[in-house]
């Protein structure tokens, strides 16, 4: 078992639709479609891995308390060739049997968790319909925000970007708000529902890392 940390927090960074098989259903989900609330967490997790064993009963409670502003999904790409528990017929099973009322999507080209940079399991992303931002806006500004309550994403934006030709706009689009442990996600979800930051220094993930095909 090879033990990763999830990577720094990209604040602002855009969501990357996908088509994935649901799991439960054998139905395509298709995010561009599917997804209609302003804050979504993307949760990369496995059936066997111990670390996302531990979180899972709670996580599948959070994702029914707070289902009125979170959507939540949860994503498999781990080879079953590595391990037969994480197949596709293992996932239903598991999603029956931790009372999932999300989607649990099988990326079996691995294409979507590399495309979110994806390491381990659990590896949790929250996304949050928030302004537009102009390009290069978040290159400039501290990405990690160890102190976020005292930063603002408009002022930010406003202050780093001097071509008002390149000025944010009011286009609201998915951006990376929350990449960290489970232990802080309800917290971290309840801060979103009125900000578009956490109040507090948010810490990596730790989990198995992601088996990837050979």
């Amino acid at each position: 078992m090879v033990l990763l940390e999830s990577a720094e927090l990209n604040y602002g960074g855009g969501f990357n639709h996908f088509d994935l098989v649901d799991t439960k259903t054998g139905e395509k989900f298709s995010s561009a479609q599917a997804l209609t609330k302003d804050i979504v967490v993307i949760a990369f997790i496995c059936n066997h891995c111990p670390y996302v064993v531990k979180i899972i009963n709670e996580f599948s409670k959070l994702a029914k308390a707070t289902q009125d502003f979170v959507q939540f999904v949860a994503i498999s790409a781990n080879d079953p060739d590595y391990r037969q528990e994480d197949s596709p017929d293992n996932m239903k099973i598991f999603a029956q049997e931790h009372g999932f009322i999300f989607p649990y999507l099988f990326d079996k080209s691995q294409e979507v968790a590399k495309s979110f940079d994806a390491v381990c399991t659990p590896d949790i992303f929250v996304y949050k319909k928030i302004k537009k931002m102009p390009s290069g806006a978040i290159k400039g500004a501290d990405a990690r925000l160890t102190s976020p309550s005292q930063y603002s994403l408009t002022d930010a934006s406003m202050s780093i970007v001097k071509d008002e030709s390149n000025a944010a706009d009011d286009t609201l689009e998915f951006g990376l708000v929350y990449r960290a442990r489970f232990e802080d996600l309800s917290k971290a979800l309840n801060d979103l529902r009125d900000n578009d930051m956490t109040s507090f220094e948010q810490l990596p993930s730790i989990g198995c890392s992601i088996k990837w095909s050979s």
